[in-house]
């Protein structure tokens, strides 16, 4: 059974679902199909079939795992509602991206972000040890698996800088320009400076919620005041430890040659300090993970859930759950009349019995934790956890026009599309054509409703200068939840958000002006309180 997750351009996302399989009931397909309907240019097969040569031999748990592929080159090879091209099996990450957990502009705890800082390297130490350098470090390529445990993805930019002993210089600038290293600048450059530079500035967007600079040249005035050193003299330079920045500064030093190489990073004292949440390189305790991270959410108004000490939930007003399965959720879904994220209230009772009350298995207690804190209930389709949905009480057309006003004052592009019952997530066709998303900006919401309802495409820049993709569906609800207090049994909307490239930490920005935006908050539905 196949499920999209995202798709774009010329690349889907799906859930495989395999009940048979002992080892993974449930995989992620990514197909990459050689049918684009865009005019750009043509798939580069060769460089395909490196990414899955290389990632078919890193076997690390901090990896994402390979599972297998197939390719259908031509359409009479492929199978009865399959399209030509390259089908790649992989570790379900099931607790979604990481930095879809962190708060914009806060950060988390030194604890979190040195778990996961030291899985990272763990992760890319071994990546090293094979040859290999990621050439692509970066938020949208931090996965978690079931426990909160980190896994790297995504090996398309990988390249063979080290070979029986042997180091070779690598050309190409390539990357995202917040996280790619200076040296990346047209001149050969050595495979594991790049990759550390890279790291330290995650590391960095761990601890504070945002990236240092857009770009790591004198174009920038804010890399240009970090090299004559009055940028760690500011916000959210002071933010960070006196430990937690001389390690950053080791990593992120201009010149590579005097950089720390990982060996370094590792016996560097903020490194090595005692972390509650880890032991032998994992998490062990999967439920503080989850609420130590939904943490961050709750203090910068991101989410609202009150906790007692002894780690009972209290019963909240006005609030709601955004960490919702891919399927339309049995429990509401909804925002404070603040536009602000919150959790729907229960009675107060301990996560760990309440954990027990459901089927589970112990792979998964961090994502059952999420979804407990949350008011999440993950059905069978329900396995990615994601944080930007919400209920409307407005019929379609209504909050899709509310949205699209919205869109208009963040200077995005966007086109409305209509989705009927008939249409399907099997592998949709997406046009990477902003001029396209532009030019049908304006046409009328309410001719471009199916009987499902609506799905805005969306394109803009974000604050970093980089390109920030996804959409925002919006379905038609017969009766909303019983949870939706005066609102319940009135027909409106479900408004989930899916982001398909960019920033994780600037998809959640955009979300959250989004709802702040007065035609939108006006219609979010409020679940009574408890």
């Amino acid at each position: 059974m196949l499920s999209c997750t995202w798709a774009y351009t010329w690349i889907s996302v799906f859930r495989a679902i395999n009940p048979e399989s002992e080892t993974h009931p449930q995989a992620a397909v990514k197909v990459v199909s050689y049918q684009s309907t865009t005019n750009r240019q043509p798939i580069d097969r060769r460089a395909l079939q490196k990414e899955v040569q290389i990632h078919s031999i890193l076997k690390h748990k901090n990896v994402l795992a390979f599972l297998g592929s197939v390719e259908y080159a031509v359409a009479s090879s492929a199978p009865s509602n399959y399209v030509r091209g390259l089908y790649i099996l992989l570790e379900l990450c099931a607790g979604g991206d990481l930095f879809d957990k962190i708060s914009p502009d806060v950060g988390v705890d030194e604890d979190l972000a040195h778990l996961y800082f030291t899985q990272l390297m763990s992760g890319l130490t071994y990546i090293h040890g094979q040859g290999i350098t990621h050439r692509d470090i970066k938020p949208e390529n931090m996965l978690l698996d079931a426990q909160g445990n980190l896994k790297i993805a995504d090996f398309g930019l990988c390249s063979v800088y080290k070979y029986k002993g042997k180091e070779r210089t690598l050309h190409g600038t390539c990357g995202s320009l917040p996280y790619i290293a200076p040296e990346m600048n047209g001149r050969p450059y050595q495979g594991e400076p790049v990759d550390v530079w890279s790291s330290g500035v995650v590391l960095f967007a761990m601890l504070v919620g945002n990236t240092p600079w857009d770009e790591p040249t004198y174009r920038s005035p804010e890399y240009t005041a970090y090299l004559s050193g009055e940028l760690l003299r500011i916000d959210p330079w002071t933010r960070i430890s006196g430990d937690a920045l001389s390690l950053l500064r080791r990593m992120m030093h201009p010149d590579p040659t005097r950089r720390a190489s990982l060996s370094q990073i590792q016996r560097h004292r903020w490194f090595t300090r005692t972390n509650p949440l880890l032991s032998s390189g994992k998490c062990n305790d999967p439920v503080s993970l989850a609420e130590r991270l939904l943490h961050g959410l709750i203090v910068s108004g991101d989410l609202h859930l009150s906790l007692h000490t002894d780690g009972q939930r209290a019963p909240v007003p006005t609030s709601l759950s955004l960490s919702q399965p891919e399927a339309l959720p049995q429990r509401p879904l909804a925002l404070s009349a603040e536009g602000i994220p919150s959790s729907t209230a229960q009675p107060a009772l301990d996560l760990r019995q309440r954990m027990t009350q459901v089927p589970r298995t112990q792979a998964d207690e961090f994502t059952q934790a999420l979804g407990f804190f949350t008011q999440s209930s993950a059905g069978p389709m329900g396995i990615v956890l994601q944080l930007t949905r919400f209920y409307s009480t407005a019929a379609p057309p209504d909050i899709t026009a509310a949205v699209t006003e919205a869109l208009q004052v963040q200077n995005a592009q966007y086109c409305v599309e209509a989705m009927s019952d008939a249409s399907s997530d099997w592998l949709e066709s997406y046009e990477d054509d902003d001029d396209s998303l532009a030019s049908r900006g304006n046409v009328s919401t309410e001719s471009l409703h199916g009987a499902r309802g609506a799905r805005i495409r969306l394109s803009l820049v974000d604050r970093r200068k980089c390109a920030l993709k996804g959409e925002v569906r919006i379905e038609r609800v017969a009766e909303l939840p019983p949870d939706m207090g005066i609102h319940a049994g009135q027909p409106g909307s479900f408004v989930l958000m899916r982001r398909s490239k960019g920033n994780p930490l600037e998809w959640r920005r955009l979300f959250r002006d989004l709802c702040k935006h007065p035609s939108v908050r006006a219609s979010m539905a409020i679940p009574r309180a408890s």
